[in-house]
């Protein structure tokens, strides 16, 4: 066989396997809508609040093993405090973030995964009492982590749930379980 011969065949089963690979690899988008039980933690502050959080995500499957999201939600479940005549109160105003997840596909419904990325989310804390009102808002960005699972209950529609590290920041730490359903197109 010619050079040129051997080149031709490499150059076409390369091809063929590329178009193969691409056919096998079209990134499938989706989309999804869940509530996030979160817990903000200070240092030297004794109570933990509880948050309750509404978000929506959008992303895409790049490979069977490989997704990126962005995901954005805002508080709809503020904690309050009173002490002797202060109320306090703590609420999440919104927060947005970009992640990657990785996953390990199987021959389950169970799609494992872990997820990493950048959070920025901003709360407002405000206090009353016989010496008046005071509020303050403060937002902060951090890495975020953490690791969850979706459950196919048909080939579009999928439940999740997960755990995230959101905050964890100059002694603020943010984080919670979350549930949810996916819609794949």
């Amino acid at each position: 066989m010619t050079k040129f011969a051997k080149l031709c065949t490499l150059t076409a089963l390369i091809v063929s396997s590329n178009t193969a690979f691409s056919q096998e690899m079209q990134p499938q988008g989706y989309l999804g809508l869940g509530y996030a039980f979160l817990t903000y933690e200070e240092e030297g502050i004794p109570k933990d609040f509880d948050l309750g959080a509404i978000g929506v995500k959008s992303g895409a499957k790049l490979t069977p093993y490989f997704a990126i999201e962005l995901r954005a939600g805002f508080g709809v479940d503020d904690e309050s405090i009173q002490v002797n005549d202060v109320s306090a109160k703590l609420e999440l105003d919104y927060f947005v973030g970009g992640y990657l997840l990785a996953g390990l596909p199987n021959q389950t419904p169970f799609f494992p995964y872990v997820v990493v990325g950048m959070t920025r989310g901003e709360l407002t804390a405000t206090a009353s009492g016989p010496g008046g009102y005071a509020s303050i808002s403060e937002s902060e960005s951090d890495f975020s982590y953490g690791a969850g699972a979706d459950f196919s209950v048909t080939e579009q529609f999928l439940v999740n749930a997960e755990y995230m590290n959101y905050i964890d920041k100059d002694g603020v730490e943010v984080t919670g379980p979350s549930i949810g359903v996916t819609f794949l197109f």
